[in-house]
């Protein structure tokens, strides 16, 4: 022990330290401001305490000074800490301890601001000194690099340790292994809120899935995303895997990964539908969950589980369009690739458009051969740079491939009609809003725009419409079923849709095909009551059963029961109502979410189909969205990235940004406990990151 301070045992006055890490002594310069106390400690078993009247220096402001068996202690009024308190031992010793008591609070009054007391998880705002939290930095740091996909190694980057240490000295940095850690922590805690919240939702769910092979590693990934429409009536997305598949990707080893995922989530006995991209394996791979599944846990027992996606279809429509007039449009191609191929033309390409002071600030784009709409954008560019690429033949003599004014005008025709599977192409693309009640009116007019330009007087025009519709027909001749149903939810549209576009199209055949849609909301509306009666039963059975056995008036419960059955039977019922009613006028900005939360009361049945039917998407965007995600992710540099890494990092992105979209505070993003293992705190030299 040191012939300055005396130890003690005391017991520390309660006094609460809310603060991680031990704070530097103040600058002479910044006005701070103590924690107040009264200045009485607990004196112990034979100390008396002293006066400080003849006390002239400012330290004793902080220390009482107590007298036991003939030794002066001065002892501090944050901690008790006894110390050397007689005048020959003087007072520096005592403001040393003063700047580093840890259980003293210093705040700077400069950093009291009006602000959000995000540390705490409140989101009201209030003016108060910042305190700092290690746990609360790691935590944040952790999901800093999960939501913005930065690298694992950047906590071993020299310039971001610099800025950190800069903005708070008092936080300690971690390593690589370390924060990847607290990434797998918030990704369990995250995995289990996101179950509750699939668990806490009483509709069904809707699944899209697909594929993607990584370039770098050259393994396949699936990822599967669950939709479905909360009680507050928010349409929500949230990834639930994005797990590694080994090769051969087969419809068994699908098959198999999408179930044990469906069963880990428990969200098996509560599907509705599962969208996915057109082709063999998929539909092998559905034809086999159909086997798993109990058929009264689904939609008229599985007959409408299959959805295939909407922009997929599309897309092989009019890949066989383009197949037609790809010589037509070859010169307009040529001259694109001529004009982007080196610096240089691009630069004489730029001067001509200000020369020619064309208002159009879009660089020539060369489309891509598996993107048809790169066409329509590259050809809509090119349009509008028409007169430049008249000007520039007189200008280079390699420049041999210029276009004629017919294909211009065949450019422009085409560009238009690839106009309306663009737009439709965007529309079903969208995740923030339903789809499936935009599904059936589109492609009602895709086809009736592709019987029109089969009349067209343009040859070329005609043969690319045959191709087109011949594909048309092959997905679409028969509507899925479930997506005219909710074009019927739709109150803008309701059976007044189905009728004007299906005799439109199918003439005298018509009218089986409106009668089969009406005929499944029916049995749709039937299926539901049942349930709902079911639940509604159970529950009055209990409260018949709460009166006891011996209830004299359990045969009027039948009786009144059976009444009910017998006037519904000749009654109108919710459907007959709701389509009674004159439809909405068509508005741009109409929610039909808000719409059917508004009539519960009115259409209670009816409601219930709505809010799982309009959670179905018609396309896989969604899911595909992830790998986009996924590439930046896996880039060459993080090649040797772990699948589980990887897949933590995926999910928990889906998870903590739909957090941020409602607004939940950052306290939802889950508790890491102070315990990792820092000794490996030296960076590694390597660029491997996972």
């Amino acid at each position: 022990m040191s012939a300055v301070e005396v130890d003690s045992s005391s017991t520390p006055i309660d006094c609460v330290d809310e603060s991680n890490a031990v704070l530097p002594p103040p600058s002479p310069t910044v006005e701070t401001h103590e924690e107040e106390f009264d200045g009485i400690v607990a004196l112990l078993p034979g100390e008396v305490r002293m006066s400080k009247a003849n006390l002239r220096s400012s330290v004793w402001l902080n220390f009482d000074k107590v007298k036991a068996n003939g030794v002066e202690k001065a002892v501090c009024i944050y901690c008790n800490k006894r110390l050397a308190g007689s005048s020959k031992h003087g007072t520096s010793h005592l403001g040393d301890h003063h700047n580093i008591c840890p259980r003293r609070k210093v705040s700077d009054l400069r950093q009291k601001v009006l602000t959000s007391n995000f540390m705490k998880g409140e989101g009201t705002q209030k003016l108060e000194a910042y305190i700092f939290d290690q746990n609360f930095a790691r935590r944040a740091l952790a999901c800093m690099i999960i939501m913005h996909e930065y690298p694992l190694s950047i906590v071993d980057h020299i310039g971001f340790r610099n800025f950190v240490q800069a903005l708070q000295p008092a936080f300690t940095m971690v390593s690589r292994n370390t924060i990847k850690s607290d990434i797998f922590k918030i990704y369990d805690v995250e995995k289990v809120k996101t179950i509750k919240a699939l668990e806490k939702n009483q509709g069904r769910v809707v699944v899209t899935t697909d594929m993607w092979t990584s370039s770098n590693q050259k393994r396949g990934y699936m990822v599967i995303t669950a939709h479905f429409v909360d009680d507050s009536w928010k349409l929500q997305s949230r990834i639930l895997r994005f797990v590694y598949v080994p090769c051969p990707h087969t419809a068994q080893a699908l098959c198999d990964a999408l179930m044990d995922t469906l069963l880990d989530w428990n969200i098996d006995r509560k599907l509705s539908t599962i969208t996915v991209d057109n082709c063999s394996t998929n539909d092998a791979m559905v034809s086999l969950l159909l086997e798993k599944f109990d058929p009264n846990c689904l939609w008229w027992s599985g007959s409408l589980f299959h959805v295939r996606c909407a922009a997929h279809i599309l897309n092989l429509i009019v890949k066989d369009g383009l197949e037609v007039i790809k010589e037509a449009i070859e010169k307009i191609r040529d001259s694109v690739a001529f004009w982007t191929a080196t610096p240089k033309r691009e630069e004489k390409f730029e001067e001509t458009i200000r020369q020619l002071r064309i208002p159009f600030t879009k660089k020539l784009p060369l489309d891509c051969a598996t993107r048809w709409n790169s066409t329509y954008l590259m050809l809509q560019t090119a349009i509008e740079y028409k007169d430049a690429f008249s000007r520039l033949k007189h200008h280079d003599t390699q420049y041999k491939t210029v276009p004629t004014e017919n294909d211009w005008k065949l450019a422009v025709e085409i560009c238009g009609r690839l106009k309306v599977f663009y737009n439709v192409t965007e529309l079903f693309s969208g995740t923030r809003y339903p789809t499936a009640n935009l599904f059936f009116a589109k492609i009602c007019e895709i086809k009736i725009a592709l019987s029109e330009w089969i009349l067209c007087d343009n040859v070329v025009v005609q043969n690319m419409a045959w191709k087109m519709e011949a594909k048309y027909d092959k997905y679409w001749q028969d509507i899925h079923g479930i997506l005219g149903v909710v074009a019927v939810l739709d109150p803008r549209y309701k059976m007044t849709l189905i009728e004007y576009y299906f005799r439109r199209i199918f003439g005298i055949e018509a009218e089986s095909k409106i009668e089969a849609v009406l005929r499944l909301c029916c049995d749709l509306l039937t299926e539901y009551q049942g349930r709902l009666n079911t639940s509604g039963g159970e529950s009055s059975s209990k409260v018949v059963s709460s009166v006891g056995d011996g209830d004299d008036l359990s045969d009027f419960d039948k009786f009144v029961s059976s009444r009910k059955k017998a006037k519904n039977s000749h009654a109108k019922t919710e459907l007959d109502n709701y389509l009674e009613e004159e439809v909405l006028p068509r508005r741009p900005d109409f929610d039909i979410l808000a719409w059917w939360k508004s009539n519960a009361l009115k259409y209670p049945t009816l409601q219930a189909i709505a809010k799982d039917a309009l959670a179905i998407p018609v396309s896989t965007v969604a899911s595909e969205s992830a790998f986009s995600t996924s590439g930046r992710v896996l880039n060459p540099n993080r090649n040797r990235l772990h699948p589980k890494t990887l897949e933590a990092l995926m999910c928990a992105q889906s998870w903590l940004t739909a957090l941020e979209r409602e607004g939940e505070p950052l306290q939802g993003f889950g508790t890491i406990n102070d315990d990792a293992d820092d000794q490996d705190c030296v960076s590694s030299v390597t660029n491997v990151d996972g």
